[in-house]
């Protein structure tokens, strides 16, 4: 982990401390509606693998993990990752890791298999762009031919952010093995999908 890191690590484990759903993703009108958006979006109703860095408390992945035969979720907090293994802990097929991105991305065949789908919901914020540019580079090379990256995030400003929503999605869409396949937007989140060409 870098040094850089380790502030952040302590903000995210004291906000989970305080609330083993410290961003209400359990109740919250905003994140029902995300995930139904993101269930209404994917091209597949199965997939093989998918894998979610990022899970944060594992509302979004107990979703996912109806939809595949194969999921890593991860998160660089140990309170996150402590409370989605207890969520998906009846769920054989799902792992739970602590990860920092973008150095500990999983290796391709060694971690994990090739991927139908990579999700990054409400992540991206927290890296800057070079890092963000390494993610997609590093989500490309992970996807199957034909798997999808889809990135959700939320539109307003907010003080741990390092880059906006916009912005950030532009850095995937740069991406040359990547091509956009569907998006959705409105005032509060925007939602893309890119199928790995």
């Amino acid at each position: 982990m870098r040094a850089a890191q380790l502030p952040a690590t302590r903000h995210f484990d004291q906000l989970y401390a305080a609330s083993d759903d410290p961003w209400k993703t359990r109740d919250s009108w905003y994140e029902q509606r995300k995930r139904a958006l993101v269930e209404a979006i994917l091209p597949r109703q199965q997939c093989s693998a998918i894998f979610e860095p990022g899970c944060g408390s594992g509302e979004l992945t107990l979703q996912l993990a109806a939809r595949c035969q194969w999921l890593m979720a991860s998160d660089f907090s140990a309170e996150a990752v402590r409370i989605t293994r207890e969520k998906t802990a009846h769920l054989s097929h799902v792992q739970v890791r602590r990860q920092s991105l973008p150095e500990q991305w999983p290796a391709a065949e060694h971690d994990m298999p090739a991927v139908d789908l990579i999700v990054f919901s409400e992540l991206c914020y927290y890296f800057d762009a070079p890092n963000m540019a390494e993610m997609a580079a590093l989500a490309a090379a992970s996807l199957s031919p034909g798997g999808h990256l889809l990135a959700c995030h939320w539109k307003k400003d907010f003080d741990d952010r390092l880059l906006a929503t916009r912005p950030m999605h532009q850095l995937i869409d740069a991406h040359a093995r990547l091509k956009r396949q569907a998006c959705y937007e409105d005032e509060d989140i925007l939602i893309d999908l890119w199928r790995r060409i």
